[in-house]
């Protein structure tokens, strides 16, 4: 009986050795968490009281670079109501700096997970205390506490917190970026998850499409879904917005034409949509995820690619993204256009100005 409880302790280590090294290898900015069995991760402990010795020593790189990748969020997608639950993120230290959780005593980077859109806001999830949890893993009303005392470069950290839901049906969305206090948000690591908490007696397809819809940190419940589409761009500071009705499902930076062939301003709607479009002239620009806005050919579309020699591609600098550098069309970053194309029906409305 003991030879075999060890052997499968042997076998349940080596497979969590296995997949934490397959989450610390991934080329994903997020994994799906369903790939994962129920107890993968329940060795996560933030309750121990044994904590180890620490080791405080770190060399500091000439050029610090502090960067994460998000790998999995774990939780339940629905929940009851007035339901005590637990949600875990797995975060890769991508960087060349060891992090630093909040109950550490060393004095290096002290990495946190810290609220968005809005940012630094009090979380919904906030729990001070739990009845029949030692520790919620709140550091404040908008930060979550790193399971670990220390995590090194191409190690993988997990922010675990405590919360219960409300007492009423919702559908609620949490924006949540990795932070080294006093330093830099991590914002290549930024992500987002849903719960659906309780019987909202809506459609599934509502529910989905209030899911897929939501932006800000908060309930999702509000969104009016049959509201009208539009599309509003302001010149000066590059930002479109996308509404239904009044509500801002995403905030985008593009690039507008330039002071030479500057992109038209006033009240226009989307007339034509093509997945590619060839401009006629030299050097006939290949511009994915078409959509004209005014018959003299302006409209919005991804970065564009040219055939150049050896029929070679290229695809425009993201860096040009924020500048006023097109012809008069306005470009955008290609997942972005992905996300406007699918969300724009011929006839939706387009506002220009400065």
């Amino acid at each position: 009986m003991k030879r075999s409880k060890f052997l499968i302790g042997v076998v349940t280590a080596l497979s969590l050795s296995i997949l934490i090294s397959g989450l610390a290898n991934a080329d994903t900015k997020i994994m799906r968490a369903s790939i994962f069995s129920a107890n993968d991760f329940e060795n996560v402990a933030i309750n121990n009281p044994q904590m180890p010795a620490e080791n405080c020593a770190y060399e500091t790189p000439e050029n610090k670079s502090f960067n994460a990748q998000t790998i999995a969020v774990r939780r339940k997608l629905k929940i009851k109501t007035d339901e005590v639950f637990r949600v875990t993120v797995f975060v890769k230290n991508s960087g060349n700096m060891p992090w630093f959780s909040g109950k550490s005593t060393c004095k290096g980077p002290h990495v946190s997970l810290g609220t968005d859109k809005p940012r630094d806001a009090a979380s919904q999830f906030y729990a001070k205390e739990l009845d029949g949890v030692v520790d919620t893993n709140w550091e404040g009303n908008n930060r979550i506490g790193m399971d670990q005392l220390r995590v090194d470069p191409g190690y993988m950290a997990s922010f675990t917190f405590f919360s219960r839901s409300p007492k009423s049906a919702d559908i609620l969305k949490e924006n949540l970026t990795p932070v080294v206090e006093g330093i830099t948000w991590m914002d290549d690591a930024k992500f987002s998850f849903d719960l659906l908490v309780g019987d909202t007696e809506m459609m599934p397809a509502d529910v989905r499409l209030r899911m897929f819809y939501s932006n800000q940190s908060g309930s999702a419940m509000d969104i009016p879904i049959d509201g009208e589409k539009s599309f509003h761009l302001n010149l000066d500071t590059q930002k479109m917005h996308i509404k239904l009705g009044d509500y801002v499902v995403r905030e985008f930076t593009i690039s507008s034409g330039a002071s030479a062939t500057p992109t038209p301003r006033g009240e226009y709607s989307v007339i034509l949509k093509q997945e590619v479009r060839v401009g006629g002239k030299e050097p006939h620009y290949i511009m994915p995820n078409f959509m004209m806005f005014d018959n003299r050919g302006y409209g919005f579309h991804a970065l564009p690619s040219l055939r150049g020699r050896g029929d070679a591609f290229w695809t425009e600098a993201r860096s040009h993204i924020g500048i006023p550098v097109s012809h008069g069309c306005v470009r955008m970053l290609p997942e972005e256009s992905q996300f406007a194309f699918d969300f724009a029906d011929i006839g939706t409305k387009v506002h220009i100005e400065r």
